[in-house]
């Protein structure tokens, strides 16, 4: 038995906006959730932005959004290094978040306890040295997402977990991935609702990281097909979305009648 629906996981890239415009009905359906009694939250592998960045782009295209609203990959990869001395590879964003929980960052390899690998516009050779010689030596390979692209404006990139893998090849490690299919993002989603996994449904695009996240945490999921998976892939799936979805109009039928 599932308990009523008290709060909505909301991918982002594909699910609720491209780019810089929202998914057509994204507004209008999440403005109305309050009115229900539903908690949107919105959980994101992008590390290289902070939950007041995110919020502040969501509220841009209409869509209100405090901060608390915002669960980022960098804030569990945060957590799990908390009190640790740390090589990191990111950007800002990852940056805070480590230090705010009180791990120490370090450019010595052989001081590292962990190695943290987040999206990284300015990755260059020196870094993938360092992250190398700090895993050969002992320390924790991290992953804040297995992201293998990132889909830009100008068309894809190579993501993180592209960068990972670099290192996971010169070293034999294999990293410890944080975000999305790993269920920890959403299990600190929930705990932020306040809300049991009966109660809440993992909704995005992507089988492979949303939908399979949701699964192992235990959530209901619904894919909609606005973005990565198509129908056919989710007919193959295994197991299936809870809901396979075109838009947000069978999203509101699906989950509300």
């Amino acid at each position: 038995m599932h308990g009523a629906v008290k709060a909505l996981l909301f991918d982002l890239d594909g699910t609720v906006y491209r780019g810089t415009d929202p998914i057509p009905g994204a507004t209008v359906f999440i403005a109305g959730l309050a009115a229900r009694g539903v908690r949107a939250l919105f959980v994101t592998n992008r590390a290289n932005r902070g939950p007041d960045e995110v919020a502040a782009h969501l509220t841009a295209l209409g869509i209100a959004c405090h901060a608390s609203d915002v669960i980022t990959s960098a804030e569990v990869a945060a957590a799990e290094v908390a009190g640790q001395e740390v090589f990191l590879v990111g950007e800002d964003a990852l940056q805070a978040a480590v230090t705010t929980a009180g791990a120490r960052l370090v450019s010595d390899p052989a001081a590292a306890e962990a190695v943290v690998m987040g999206f990284d516009r300015d990755l260059n050779l020196e870094k993938f040295v360092g992250a190398t010689r700090a895993v050969l030596a002992g320390a924790r390979l991290i992953a804040t997402n297995p992201d293998v692209l990132v889909n830009r404006e100008d068309g894809v990139t190579p993501g993180n977990g592209a960068f990972v893998a670099v290192v996971e090849t010169a070293t034999g490690a294999r990293a410890q991935v944080i975000g999305k299919p790993e269920p920890a993002i959403v299990a600190l989603a929930l705990a932020r609702a306040g809300v049991a996994p009966d109660e809440a449904v993992m909704i995005g695009d992507n089988l492979d990281t949303d939908i399979r996240a949701g699964q192992r945490a235990g959530l209901r999921t619904a894919l909609i097909l606005t973005g990565v998976s198509t129908a056919a892939a989710a007919a193959a799936f295994s197991p299936s979305p809870t809901w396979t979805v075109r838009d947000y109009e069978e999203l509101s039928a699906a989950l509300f009648g």
